[in-house]
């Protein structure tokens, strides 16, 4: 995880709901005019700026290559120019963040370091590029914000027992508009918009589908690695429908290729020598890393292991844990000067939408800590909550979140507990 803090005195909740309120204010505003839902392209764009410096920030920043990032931004460039759109103001980011992960908001495409080291040319690059540029042009958000909802601990406990990433994610991340599904249609929409600016701009248009392949086999192999059923990496939880799409964008490229004369540019040396001593996975110094069942962060110089049946991931916001039997774990650091304590009962639990007190008062290898726990009724059963916040240093605190289901609780009460207790200075 990048080091960030949590600020707890404004929740997560509220954030969330003050962003999806002014989106629909913006919406009664209009409702008359304008694209999908009545937004102008103007308030849509107002959106996409609202939300750009806290997608930049929990995704670790820009990276720090500027030739790589005005690279990155001329392939998408040409894909512009060959649009219908050529004067678009769309702004390019390239995120330093080891997810693989593409995603647009109106004026805005994203693009992590992970995803292009996953690419093999600069046509695949251009295909995903393609794809996102095809949701800014299709006016997508706004369609997607009328299906979304912001929810507390029932959606953060739902993702723990189907398995999705997206559920886990505290819900201050639950409302922010990247986050949120593209319904099949949508997908095929901007897939169509992607190989058509593919041809168009001189690039091989069966690209996109190569792209998509790759991506599917890398996230099964993840997936065998991990000893675990494949789970889809973070762009196919928000873009689904992976195997159908493969198939759709090979024929849309026969029928783009069918009608003239097309390039069959891949530019792959090009490419490998742009992205040639590009850091794949965790950045160590910067985001930590997982070594077995342990998380160190040598800049924090901080440590902490978990239960040998649960497998550890970083990302970019947090540090998550999740086991075969339903059981999730998630790290946070939180900023405030409250007693921990008070954090729990407070700003965490209203957070969270579950009454977390009251909290107990704990002491954790000499350190100021406190213990919420709460028990959350699922459509899958019932859920135990177990929060610990250890007051690390200054106005740091340390934010253990702990899921399981009932079943699972009291036979799992001793290793989080041993859990906890192993954070440590390194």
């Amino acid at each position: 995880m990048t080091i960030t803090t949590l600020r707890l005195s404004r929740s997560g909740r509220a954030i969330c709901k003050a962003a999806l309120a002014a989106a629909a204010a913006m919406i009664a505003a209009c409702s008359s005019t304008g694209g999908p839902l009545g937004l102008s392209r103007a308030q849509e764009t107002a959106l996409g700026q609202q939300q750009h410096p806290q997608i930049v920030a929990q995704f670790g920043g820009e990276i720090a290559d500027p030739e790589l990032k005005s690279y990155v931004d001329g392939v998408a460039r040409r894909l512009i120019a060959a649009g219908d759109q050529p004067n678009d103001p769309i702004v390019v980011t390239t995120l330093d963040s080891p997810v693989v992960n593409a995603f647009a908001l109106p004026g805005h495409v994203y693009i992590t370091r992970g995803l292009l080291s996953l690419a093999n040319s600069e046509a695949e690059l251009a295909g995903v590029l393609g794809h996102e540029l095809g949701h800014v042009y299709a006016r997508h958000t706004a369609e997607r914000v009328s299906r979304s909802n912001v929810t507390g601990i029932g959606a953060v406990i739902a993702g723990v027992l189907t398995g999705s990433q997206q559920g886990a994610q505290l819900a201050s991340q639950l409302g922010q508009l990247y986050l949120l599904k593209y319904s099949r249609g949508q997908e095929y929409e901007s897939d169509l918009i992607g190989v058509r600016l593919l041809a168009r701009a001189g690039y091989d248009p069966t690209a996109s589908a190569s792209f998509l392949d790759t991506l599917g086999r890398w996230s099964s192999l993840e997936a065998r690695l991990a000893g675990q059923e494949a789970a889809p990496p973070e762009f196919l939880s928000t873009h689904p429908n992976s195997a159908d799409r493969v198939k759709r964008a090979a024929a849309e490229a026969q029928v783009v290729a069918s009608a003239g004369v097309v390039s069959s540019e891949r530019s792959r040396e090009t490419y490998m020598r742009m992205i040639d001593g590009l850091l794949y996975g965790d950045d160590p110094a910067r985001q930590g890393f997982i070594r077995g069942n342990e998380f160190i962060h040598p800049e924090l110089k901080f440590a902490f292991s978990v239960p040998p049946e649960f497998k550890l991931t970083n990302t970019s916001s947090a540090v998550v844990a999740r086991s075969q039997s339903g059981g999730q774990m998630q790290f946070t650091i939180a900023n405030s000067t409250e007693a921990p304590t008070a954090i729990i009962d407070g700003p965490l639990s209203k957070q969270l939408g579950v009454n977390l007190g009251p909290a107990r008062a704990v002491e954790i290898n000499g350190r100021a800590a406190a213990l919420g726990t709460a028990r959350a009724q699922t459509q899958s059963g019932a859920v135990d909550v177990q929060a610990y916040v250890i007051r690390w240093e200054g106005a740091a605190n340390y934010v253990f979140l702990w899921l399981t289901p009932a079943s699972e609780t009291q036979r799992l009460l001793r290793p989080i507990s041993d859990s906890v207790s192993s954070a440590r200075v390194i």
